[in-house]
């Protein structure tokens, strides 16, 4: 039997930079997942695994594509990859999929302190309108609101997927606690080193080329201030509006503003203390189970804790 690890995330917690420098180039790892080999081709059957309910999830056809991976895996670890999966509709199916699939993996979560994650996925994510019919797409929501929107519908949207010990129990239950992993997103920028070589070990893979890999990697930065308030303004002025139609050079001038508002410092969000008193509402007592269970260092983070 292969090595086998599931990662599933959690939001903003350098997913995207394991996917695409480590997880996508590792000579240990053979990796189903986003930036990974064929993604494109198979990209419509995980998301049904993660997403769908069985009426449309196609089960012969996503069994048929691990069974082939693992099968070619040889001495490497088979990994697969997917924050997704905590944003799940159909959570616990996706989990019963996934240990159907790969019975013997072990489970690996990267956490982060909600009281930073929240907002940093608010300002990549929140801050612009989607799904939307074309004309409202993309246009700017308020802080206040998309949080007011979020706790409306608690159980399924963006906010739950912070909800780590609730949703890594479904898993320990399935896979067996000893087989369950807890790193921190904390420890990846502060204490690098520490961080890779726990995660190499979960990985089984080299440590020196892991480290290598990663190196200085930071993938999907958060916005740019100048693009928040752009979109902030275009939303309530000439919204549908393309300037370029009407100004001399307006694809080259277009493109040149486009790199100007691209560039420049991250977007800060600023979270009234309201919400954050909320946060700590919502997940105090979560993150208290988790950090004991896993002997977390959630108090040295400023986790929210009750």
């Amino acid at each position: 039997m292969s090595k086998q690890v599931i990662h599933i995330g959690a939001n903003k917690t350098a997913s995207t930079t394991l996917q695409r420098a480590l997880f996508s180039h590792h000579s240990g790892l053979n990796y189903v997942g986003e930036d990974g080999e064929g993604y494109e081709h198979y990209k419509e059957i995980v998301d049904a695994m993660v997403n769908d309910d069985d009426l449309y999830f196609p089960a012969e056809q996503c069994n048929q594509l691990f069974s082939d991976i693992l099968n070619r895996t040889e001495q490497r670890t088979f990994l697969y990859s997917n924050e997704d999966v905590m944003t799940s509709r159909v959570p616990v199916q996706c989990a019963r999929r996934l240990k159907s699939m790969l019975p013997e993996a072990k489970v690996l979560l990267v956490v982060r302190n909600q009281y930073t994650a929240i907002p940093s996925f608010y300002a990549n994510h929140g801050a612009f309108l989607k799904p939307a019919p074309p004309s409202y797409f993309r246009r700017y929501v308020s802080f206040d609101d998309w949080m007011n929107f979020q706790t409306m519908f608690i159980k399924y949207g963006a906010l739950a997927s912070f909800f780590y010990n609730r949703l890594l129990s479904v898993y320990s239950e399935l896979f067996g606690e000893e087989n369950t992993h807890v790193l921190m997103f904390e420890e990846f920028v502060r204490d690098k080193p520490s961080f890779v070589k726990k995660l190499s070990e979960i990985l089984e893979i080299d440590i020196k080329e892991a480290d290598r890999l990663l190196g200085g990697r930071h993938e999907r930065q958060r916005i740019t201030s100048r693009m928040l308030a752009y979109t902030r303004f275009r939303t309530s002025f000439f919204w549908d509006v393309r300037f370029r139609d009407y100004l001399p050079g307006g694809a080259l001038l277009a493109e040149k503003f486009m790199h100007y508002i691209e560039s420049g410092p991250s977007a800060k969000i600023k979270v009234p203390d309201e919400w954050n008193h909320r946060i700590l509402d919502l997940y105090g007592k979560d993150n208290r189970e988790l950090a004991t269970k896993y002997q977390l260092p959630m108090e040295e983070y400023g986790y929210p804790l009750i």
